[in-house]
């Protein structure tokens, strides 16, 4: 709205005003109709939340025996048209939109739903299109627990889902099918078969990825390597892929037929296809730009690729408003941003150089010419492309992924010359799949598939070593939004200065130094706001943090000003929890390598986080371990993987310090002296002092535990406690609260554990020791923060 006031004013002093105001009130005008289509779409149905209000439920509602149904995981009644249907991990899952919620006896309009079926449908049943009423349990999204975590929520409302459903039943189906759209899927399942039959296992995940956008095939490996190196535009369904499509099937059919023909039979076989790879948002806004392109083919218009992309996104945004915080939508918007923006500035900056007149009129030297000429200018829009989606995607890779891959630019130089020529040949080969019981298909399908493998275990290759290069990926932390809109904001500046000084320099002066002295500067503009911005990681005001885990630990403190430690990370009731929990929070907040890693002891719940992040190339400097047990197995593992990394191993005892600046964290147990009689009460004791704040973190450690430490008096009042065993019963007894007195309690435990943590006895001593209690059960993360001395405690809910 700003802006388009902003334009509206420059507007004023420009000749042709007309024109200016009624583009500025044009835009004024399309954002008061996207409010509006919110509101409309706000009113319209029930979220989720709404509906379990006015149910009045909870998770945990007693089942009413007597009458045998249950408030909130009764079976509820779900009726929709079936949208689209997709296989994923061996399970059906259907797309319904039109869809009403029965509760009992009310019934809502919600928005669109993702359904599970938990019992593989028949042939005849479920077909796209149809109406279908099933019976099972509503399943609410997850939110993000901790920093950097991913939202399930906040992804699938942009795609204007409030919850999922299992299906139990289908209780009928009616209405008339989608036939196009139920060929296209069964299509694509019988393409799926023919490239599990006829390509290796990673190659076929790898095509089926690219070519028809299922990603049941593709190893999470693949995945991981494709991210890590800055190529994950390959594995998705791109404009890149729909305009080589595209503008194959226009030129085939441009040789045989009219324009209006190829035009719309292109955009027809395109459609097709988009619909057939399940309609993603990228997708979509490469086939509404392609139909515009050749829409201005045939009336012989110009096309001009920032009109059509305004154009394929506000029919997006209006179909569904919420898609404006969807990474995927953002992502494509700002590649084609890329592309035709920043990429046609900076390759002003690079003028071709003036062909020399040559003495040779050889026609093998002309010829040779030609195809020099032809590989550079590949060669230099190839560059230009990569070079110009790098910048204009780096602050969106930063605020997703945390981290940004170095060797990117170079990498997809060779992927973007080699992609036109993968997919061709991936078309090719897949209709000769088809053709397989036909002569022509059996003679030329094996040379075919054979050169397609090449290709793919080639650019896998190159991937996968490109991903291990020392420094392949730069850890800079999420970004904050104000640094992405400073980005943006210099790297627009950075194209109007090209654009002007270049039209003001124009042919006027020939000279090479003016040319030189004309690179310069937007270059050196450009490198230091990416150097400024990118080598400098987001720094977090974390002193401490107890991570969600589930059921299990893991605390992050700060020592000093740039000493990190990590304490316990492991959890039973959490899968991946070192990679899907705390190496998200790590590079979230910029933090690029842990100094020493603590644990407590040697229980699956405090452990196997770390053995995870071990896995990785992640950097831990030290491992801190409580004492030698050989005979334990997740002892075997910590040695052998630090081992492998070349990582030292320190066992800490009583009297034992890590000191950086005026913090420090010492050991009070074990001592040498106390025998524990169980795993549990081995677990390393640690004190916490800072000039701010004081605590005690004391593992799974119990009540006897603590009557040593208190025998032997080596405890006093501290700020906070980090409550022992998950909030046991038999851990934090009263003497040992009077002792420490804590003005906080900080409570690790998992939703719903089989354990009963906390214990009432343990929240009610607690309380009694007038302690303010935070546990990560109910709040997620708990956060200790520290600005100009100033303490602030927050949980993350």
């Amino acid at each position: 709205m700003a802006g388009c006031q902003m334009y509206l004013l420059y507007a004023l002093r420009q000749r042709k005003r007309r024109v200016y105001r009624f583009t500025a009130v044009l835009g004024i005008g399309f954002f008061l109709l996207g409010i509006a289509r919110i509101w409309y779409m706000q009113q319209q149905s029930y979220t989720i939340e709404t509906i379990l209000k006015e149910q009045e439920t909870s998770l945990s509602v007693e089942t009413d025996a007597s009458r045998g149904w249950q408030t909130e995981n009764e079976k509820t009644i779900l009726q929709g048209k079936i949208e689209k249907k997709e296989r994923k991990n061996n399970q059906t899952r259907l797309y319904l939109n039109h869809v009403f919620l029965r509760i009992g006896d009310k019934t809502y309009k919600t928005n669109s739903v993702l359904v599970r079926l938990k019992q593989e449908p028949s042939d005849q049943s479920c077909r796209i299109g149809t109406t279908i009423v099933l019976e099972g349990n509503i399943r609410q999204l997850n939110r993000a627990a901790n920093d950097g975590n991913y939202d399930e929520f906040q992804y699938y409302h942009s795609l204007n889902m409030d919850y999922h459903f299992d299906a139990e039943r289908i209780c009928g189906e009616y209405g008339r099918e989608d036939v196009l759209a139920e060929k296209l899927f069964m299509i694509k399942e019988k393409l799926k078969e023919d490239y599990i039959n006829n390509l290796s296992k990673r190659n076929a995940g790898i095509l089926g990825t690219m070519l028809l956008g299922d990603k049941e095939l593709l190893e999470k490996e693949v995945s991981t390597v494709f991210q890590q190196a800055g190529a994950s535009h390959v594995l998705v369904i791109s404009g890149m892929h729909i305009s080589c499509i595209g503008l194959f099937c226009y030129g085939l059919l441009r040789k045989k037929g009219n324009s209006l023909c190829a035009c719309t039979a292109a955009v027809v076989f395109l459609l097709c296809y988009v619909k057939m790879t399940g309609m993603g948002i990228s997708a979509i806004r490469a086939w509404i730009m392609f139909a515009l392109l050749m829409a201005a083919k045939l009336s012989g218009r110009s096309y001009d690729s920032r009109t059509a992309l305004s154009v394929a996104v506000l029919v997006l945004l209006w179909e569904n408003p919420y898609l404006v915080e969807n990474a995927g939508l953002q992502f494509s918007v700002a590649a084609i941003l890329g592309v035709v923006v920043v990429a046609k500035c900076i390759g002003q900056l690079f003028p071709r150089e003036q062909k020399e007149q040559t003495q040779e009129r050889k026609t093998g030297d002309k010829a040779a010419n030609k195809i020099r000429e032809k590989w550079k200018r590949q060669i230099r829009q190839n560059f230009l492309v990569s070079l110009s989606v790098q910048l204009t995607t780096l602050p969106l890779v930063a605020y997703y992924y945390y981290e940004v891959p170095v060797y990117a630019l170079l990498l997809n130089l060779l992927i973007v010359s080699l992609l036109s020529i993968v997919l061709i040949n991936g078309i090719t080969a897949t209709l000769l799949m088809c053709m397989g019981k036909i002569v022509v298909g059996r003679l030329f399908a094996g040379p075919v598939i054979m050169m397609l493998e090449l290709l793919l275990d080639g650019i896998y290759v190159g991937v996968s070593w490109c991903s291990r290069l020392p420094g392949a990926t730069k850890i800079v932390g999420q970004w904050p939004i104000q640094r992405i809109i400073f980005y943006y904001l210099m790297l627009a500046a950075t194209c109007l200065l090209i654009k002007n000084r270049t039209k003001k320099s124009g042919n006027r002066d020939g000279n090479r130094n003016t040319n030189i002295l004309l690179r310069k500067f937007p270059i050196a503009l450009i490198g230091s706001v990416v150097l400024l911005l990118v080598l400098r990681p987001v720094k977090s005001n974390h002193l401490m943090a107890v991570l969600d885990v589930g059921q299990g630990d893991g605390i992050y403190v700060r020592l000093g000003e740039d000493t990190n430690l990590f304490l316990d990370g492991g959890s039973t009731d959490v899968s991946k929890v070192g990679t899907y929990r705390i190496l998200p929070f790590l590079k979230s907040n910029g933090i690029t390598k842990i100094d020493y890693w603590f644990i407590s002891h040697y229980d699956e719940d405090h452990v196997n986080g770390l053995l995870e992040v071990l896995e990785t190339e992640y950097s831990v400097e030290n491992i801190i371990l409580p004492g030698k047990q050989p005979d334990v197995k997740n002892y075997q593992s910590i040695c052998a993987l630090a081992e492998r990394r070349n990582i030292p191993i320190v066992y800490m005892k009583e009297g034992d310090c890590i000191r950086s600046g005026e913090d420090t964290i010492s050991c009070l147990l074990p001592d040498g002296e106390y025998q524990a009689e169980d795993e549990n009460g081995k677990s390393m004791i640690l004190l916490y002092q800072t000039k701010y704040i004081s605590g005690i973190f004391t593992g799974d450690a119990g009540e006897a535990e603590e009557n040593w430490l208190l025998e032997k008096q080596r405890l006093w009042k501290v700020d906070f406690l980090k409550v022992g065993h998950h909030g046991s019963k038999y851990s934090s007894t009263e003497k040992f609260l009077k002792a420490l007195s804590p003005e906080l309690a900080l409570i690790s435990c998992g939703e719903n554990n089989r354990y009963g943590h906390p214990h009432q006895e343990t929240i009610n001593r607690l309380k009694e020791a007038s302690a303010e209690i935070f546990d990560t059960m109910e709040g997620g993360q708990i956060s200790l923060e520290e600005e100009k001395g100033r303490i602030t405690i927050h949980s993350f809910r």
